[in-house]
C-alpha cells in the first residue's frame, strides 16, 4: 500500500483552528506567530502523515488549538480537538499526584520503604523507597525489557503479573545512586495507590483528579468500553501507514493507560500551575524538585515530570510519552505561563520535538539549545524518546 500522505491535501479544510477568545486582545506579532506554527505543523500534516491535536496555552488562556489528519483512515473521521488520544507516559503525572494526594493524607510517606504497603516483594527490592519509584531511582528493571512483553501486549495482565516480569533480575543499580526510566516503578505505585486508599487505581483517579478539576474526557483507557471520538493508533513501517499493533491497555496501568484530549489536558496543566487547586504548595515543590540523584546530562527528574534548563536558556517542565499508535507530549514553561501540548495518533511521530519548534516560535529563537534521551515508552513500544 502506498503511503498515504496526499489525503491531508484534501482534508485540512475540515481541520479546526482556534485562536480562542483572545485572538482580539492579540498583538499583529501573536497573530503571526500562530500562523506560521499552523503553517508548519500543515507541513508537518502532508510530509511526515503527523495527525493529531495540539494546544498552546498562554497566561492561563488558550491561544490556539487545531486538529490535524484522521482519526479513523477507514472510516475518513478527521482529528477534532475534542478527539481522545492515548496519552502513554503522561499518565506518570497522575500517578505521581495520586502519591501526593495520598501523603497530604497520612496515607504514607514518600521516603517509607515500598516494602511496608506491599508485602513479598524480592530480599533487593527491600530498601526501595516511593520517591526511589517517583524518580525511577530504584533500579528496578523495565518490563518492557521482558521477552514475554510481546505476548502480554495482547493477552494483557495484572499489575502483579507485570511486576512478576522482572522480580527475578538483579537491580540495575543500587537504589538511589542513579537514573534509569522504569516503568515497572509506576506500576508499584498504582499498587501502593490501591493499598492506601482501598479503591482501584482508576477509580481513585477519577474520583480524586480527573472529576475534581473538571477532566470529564480523559478515563482509563480500555478496548472493551465504548469510548466516543477515540482515535485509532498509527504506525509507518518502510514508508507506509498501517494501523497499529493491538496493546491490551491493562498492560501500563499507572504508568500510562489514560486517554485524554488537548483541552483536558490542559486543564491539568493549569491545576498543577497553581498551588492549592489540586496539591498543596509543599506537594508542588516535592513534585517539581531537581532531585540529584535523578540526573542525567544536565537535566532532572521530578515525580513524573522532566525538569529541564537546557531549552532556550529557560525553566522548563515536560514529559514525553510513546505507546503503540500513539504518541505526546506536554511542555510547560512555568516563568512565561506558556504550555504546549502535542496528541499525537501516529507511534513514530515525535511530538516534542514539534513542541519544541513551536517553542522556537513563541520565544523568537531559533531552536532549543541542549537535546536529551529519556525512554519514555510503554508496551513493547521501546525505542527512544527524545527530548
Amino acid at each position: 500500500m502506498p503511503p498515504l500522505r496526499v489525503v491531508f491535501q484534501f482534508l485540512l479544510p475540515c481541520t479546526l483552528l482556534i485562536l480562542s477568545p483572545v485572538t482580539t486582545g492579540q498583538t499583529d506579532t501573536t497573530k503571526k506567530v500562530f500562523t506560521q506554527v499552523d503553517a508548519y505543523i500543515t507541513s508537518e500534516t502532508a510530509q511526515h502523515s503527523f495527525r493529531g491535536a495540539v494546544l498552546v496555552g498562554k497566561d492561563g488562556e488558550i491561544v490556539f488549538k487545531k486538529a490535524y489528519g484522521m482519526a479513523d483512515e477507514e472510516w475518513d473521521v478527521a482529528n477534532t480537538t475534542t478527539t481522545k488520544f492515548r496519552i502513554a507516559s503522561l499518565g506518570k503525572q497522575f500517578a505521581a499526584a495520586c502519591i501526593l494526594l495520598q501523603q497530604e493524607r497520612g496515607f504514607l510517606n514518600v521516603h517509607d520503604r515500598i516494602s511496608r504497603y506491599l508485602p513479598g516483594l524480592p530480599e533487593t527490592w527491600q530498601p526501595i523507597t516511593i520517591h526511589q519509584l517517583l524518580t525511577h531511582t530504584s533500579g528496578i528493571p523495565n518490563y518492557t525489557s521482558s521477552p514475554e512483553i510481546a505476548r502480554i501486549d495482547r493477552t494483557g495482565a495484572t499489575p502483579q503479573e507485570m511486576v512478576a516480569l522482572v522480580r527475578d533480575k538483579p537491580l540495575d543499580f543500587q537504589p538511589g545512586t542513579k537514573w534509569s526510566y522504569s516503568n515497572t516503578g509506576y506500576i508499584l505505585l498504582g499498587m501502593i495507590i490501591e493499598k492506601t486508599s482501598g479503591l482501584r487505581y482508576n477509580d481513585f483517579l477519577k474520583k480524586n483528579i480527573l472529576d475534581p478539576i473538571g477532566m470529564s474526557s480523559s478515563g482509563y483507557d480500555r478496548a472493551t468500553e465504548i469510548i466516543k471520538q477515540r482515535a485509532s493508533g498509527y504506525q509507518t513501517k518502510e514508508g507506509r501507514l498501517e494501523n497499529a499493533d493491538f496493546i491490551d491497555m491493562s498492560v501500563p496501568y499507572a504508568a500510562g493507560d489514560i486517554y485524554s484530549t488537548v483541552e483536558d489536558m490542559y486543564r491539568w496543566n493549569e491545576a498543577l500551575a497553581q498551588e492549592g487547586k489540586l496539591l498543596s504548595a509543599e506537594s508542588l515543590k516535592e513534585m517539581f524538585t531537581e532531585y540529584p540523584e535523578a540526573t542525567r546530562e544536565g537535566q532532572h527528574y521530578g515525580y513524573g515530570v522532566v525538569i529541564s534548563r537546557l531549552k532556550f536558556g529557560k525553566l522548563l517542565y515536560y514529559h514525553g510519552g510513546g505507546i503503540t499508535g500513539f504518541s505526546t507530549s506536554i511542555q510547560r514553561y512555568p516563568a512565561e505561563r506558556v504550555c504546549i501540548l502535542v496528541l499525537s495518533n501516529l507511534e513514530d511521530y515525535k511530538p516534542w520535538e514539534l513542541g519544541d519548534h513551536i517553542a522556537a516560535e513563541l520565544f523568537h529563537q531559533s531552536g532549543p539549545q541542549g537535546r536529551f534521551c529519556f525512554r519514555f515508552a510503554v508496551g513493547n513500544s521501546e525505542e527512544s524518546r527524545n527530548e
